[in-house]
C-alpha cells in the first residue's frame, strides 16, 4: 500500500532530524543522482539540466547536479531566481559545473540549453510551492515543454500543492518523480498525480516521525492478494457470495449484461438479475449462468425488487441502465437505505433491508437529503453525477473531487466512489481518502462504469468493507483495461474489461511472494 502525507506532517517528521543535524539535503541529493545515473541513457558528453529555485529543492537539485559531475557525467544548472541554494551552488561550480541565470539568457540561449540536454531535473520548488507559475518562470516551462526532454521531478513536479495535488496549468508533466522521505499527498491525487508519473519514493528515515495517520491510501498488487477473496474446498455458492443486479431497461438493455459480466467474471458465487424480460433474454444469451427473475415497469412500487420473492442476496446493485423514473431505482435505494433507528432504539437496518450494494447511474438520481446509509453502501458516481447529487444535498458543485467525495460521504454516511481518470474513495465512515490510478485512458467509453458496479457488487456480497471493495474494484477494472488494450495502446469496449478480468486478477495472485494459485 502506498501511504501519502501531507505537507505538514512531511515537515514535522523533518524537523526533529534537522535540528539533530541529519544531512537530509545530501542524502536526497544522493539518492536523486544515484537514480539518474541508473535510468539515464545519457553518455558523459551529454547534459543533465537542472531547473533550480532558491530553496532546498534547488539545494537538492544542484547537489545532484555535482553529484552526477563527479560521476562522470555532464550536469548544468538554470538559476531561476535572483538568488540559489549557496551550498548547493558552490558544489556543482566546484565540480566544473555552470549556473546559468535565467534572467541573463537569450531566448536562442535558452534554446540551446534545453534542446542540447539529455535530462532535465526539475528543482523549481518543493512541498511549499503554490499552484501558480510567475511569468518570468513562462518561457523557461514552454521551452522545456516543447523540447520533449524528458523530465524528473525532485520531490514534486513544481507548482503542484503538496497535499492537495492542485497543479498550475503550466506545470511540467514528469516521467518521473523522485520523492523524499515521504509520498506526499499531492502526488497521489488529481492535478499532482497526472503529472509525477511514476512515483519513486527515497527513505530518509522520516518513517518514525510522521504524526498521525496518513491522509491518503493507494491499494497495490499486495492488498489485491491480501483482500481478495478465494474459494477453497469448503466453499459452495452461497459461501462465495450471492450478488443481484437491478440493471437493464428498454433503453439501455446492454448495461445489465455488463454489469452481469463484472459480477460473473470476479468471482461471484451466484448472480442474480432483477430486469424486464426483454434485458433477461440478453444477459442470458451472454451469461448463462445468471439467475433471472423477471421484474415488469407494471409491478411498480416496492414490488419492482421483492428480494424475498428472488432468495438470499448479499449484495445489491441498484442503476446500471436505469431511468431514474424506473420503480426498481427508487425500490433498490429503500432496500439499502439505513433508519435511524432499529427496534432497540440503536442505529442499524431495519429487516427486510439489506446493508451491502451499489447505487449507480440511475439510482443516484433518487437520493433524497434524508437518504442515509451505512459504509457498505457505495455510491459511484463520476463527475457530473456527483456535481447534480451535490446540488440536492445542498453542497458546493464546484469543490474540488477529494473534497467532494468527502462531502458526499459525510452527508450520505455511504462510501462515496468518484470515477475518473484518479478514482478517489471516500469513506462513510469518515477515515482516510483512497485514491487509485490504475486505468487506462480507453476506459473512457460508454458501458465500463457498468462493469465497474458488477465488480463491486461482487466483492461486497463476499464481504469485503464498502471502502476496501471500492478500492479493490477500481484497481481490478483499471488493470482489465490495460489488459484489453494492451496496456493503453488499442481501443476497447466495455465487454472487453469484463472478459479481461479472470486474467488481470490471476496474474496479480500468480505473481505474489508465493506464487499464490487460489483453490485447486
Amino acid at each position: 500500500m502506498i501511504t501519502g502525507w501531507s505537507a505538514a506532517q512531511v515537515r514535522a517528521a523533518e524537523e526533529p532530524l534537522l535540528a539533530a543535524g541529519q544531512p537530509l539535503m545530501l542524502r536526497a541529493a544522493r539518492a536523486l543522482a544515484d537514480h539518474v545515473l541508473t535510468v539515464s541513457e545519457a553518455t558523459s558528453g551529454a547534459r543533465i539540466l537542472v531547473l533550480a529555485g532558491a530553496g532546498a529543492n534547488g539545494g537538492d537539485g544542484l547537489h545532484a547536479a555535482a553529484m552526477l559531475r563527479e560521476a562522470g557525467l555532464t550536469a548544468d544548472a538554470i538559476t531561476a531566481a535572483d538568488r540559489c541554494h549557496e551550498e548547493g551552488a558552490a558544489a556543482l561550480t566546484a565540480a566544473g559545473g555552470t549556473l546559468h541565470p535565467l534572467a541573463a539568457l537569450e531566448p536562442d540561449q535558452l534554446t540551446e540549453l534545453v534542446s542540447g540536454s539529455a535530462l532535465v531535473l526539475d528543482a523549481l520548488l518543493g512541498i511549499g510551492g503554490r499552484p501558480e507559475v510567475p511569468a518570468a518562470l513562462t518561457p523557461l516551462l514552454d521551452e522545456v515543454w516543447q523540447s520533449g526532454v524528458p523530465v524528473i521531478a525532485v520531490d514534486l513536479p513544481s507548482f503542484v500543492d503538496a497535499t492537495t495535488g492542485t497543479a498550475a496549468p503550466e506545470a511540467l508533466p514528469a516521467r518521473e518523480t523522485v520523492t523524499f522521505g515521504a509520498v506526499k499527498t499531492g502526488l497521489l491525487l488529481p492535478g499532482g498525480a497526472e503529472l509525477a508519473g511514476r512515483v519513486h519514493l527515497v527513505e530518509l528515515g522520516l518513517e518514525d516521525h510522521l504524526p498521525g495517520e496518513p491522509a491518503v491510501e493507494r491499494f497495490e498488487d499486495a492488498e489485491v492478494r491480501a483482500f481478495l477473496p478465494r474459494p477453497d474446498r469448503a466453499s459452495t455458492k452461497y459461501r462465495r457470495g450471492v450478488v443481484a443486479l437491478a440493471a437493464g431497461s428498454d433503453a439501455y438493455p446492454g448495461a445489465a449484461v455488463l454489469a452481469v459480466s463484472g459480477a460473473a467474471r470476479t468471482g461471484a458465487g451466484m448472480v442474480r438479475c432483477l430486469a424486464p424480460q426483454r434485458v433477461l433474454d440478453l444477459v442470458l444469451a451472454a451469461r448463462p449462468e445468471t439467475v433471472g427473475h423477471r421484474i415488469e415497469r407494471a409491478d411498480g412500487g416496492d414490488r419492482a425488487i421483492d428480494l424475498a420473492a428472488v432468495g438470499r442476496t448479499d449484495a445489491l446493485v441498484v442503476g446500471p441502465g436505469l431511468p431514474p423514473e424506473d420503480p426498481r431505482a427508487s425500490a433498490g435505494v429503500h432496500r439499502l437505505r439505513r433508519d435511524l433507528t432499529d427496534t432497540a432504539g440503536l442505529p442499524g437496518t431495519a429487516p427486510g433491508r439489506i446493508d451491502r450494494g451499489v447505487i449507480d447511474a440511475g439510482a443516484l438520481a433518487v437520493l433524497d437529503p434524508g437518504d442515509r446509509f451505512g459504509p457498505d453502501v457505495v455510491l459511484t458516481p463520476h463527475r457530473g453525477e456527483a456535481e447534480r447529487l451535490a446540488a440536492r444535498l445542498a453542497i458546493d458543485q464546484d469543490l474540488p473531487g477529494p473534497e467532494l467525495a468527502r462531502a458526499l460521504a459525510a452527508a450520505t454516511g455511504a462510501t462515496v466512489l468518484l470515477k475518473g481518470a484518479i478514482t478517489l474513495i471516500a469513506p462513510g465512515d469518515g477515515r482516510r481518502l483512497r485514491s487509485q490510478d490504475d486505468a487506462t485512458s480507453q476506459l473512457a467509453t460508454a458501458g465500463t462504469g457498468d462493469v465497474l458496479a458488477g465488480i463491486l457488487g461482487t466483492l461486497l456480497a463476499a464481504g469485503l468493507r464498502g471502502p476496501d471493495a471500492a478500492a479493490l474494484a477500481a484497481l481490478l477494472h483499471g488493470r482489465a483495461g490495460r489488459a484489453a488494450s494492451h496496456d493503453g495502446l488499442h481501443p476497447l469496449v466495455a465487454l472487453d474489461v469484463a472478459d479481461h478480468l479472470p486474467a488481470a486478477i490471476g496474474s496479480i495472485l500468480a505473481s505474489g511472494p508465493d506464487g499464490e494459485r487460489g483453490v485447486r
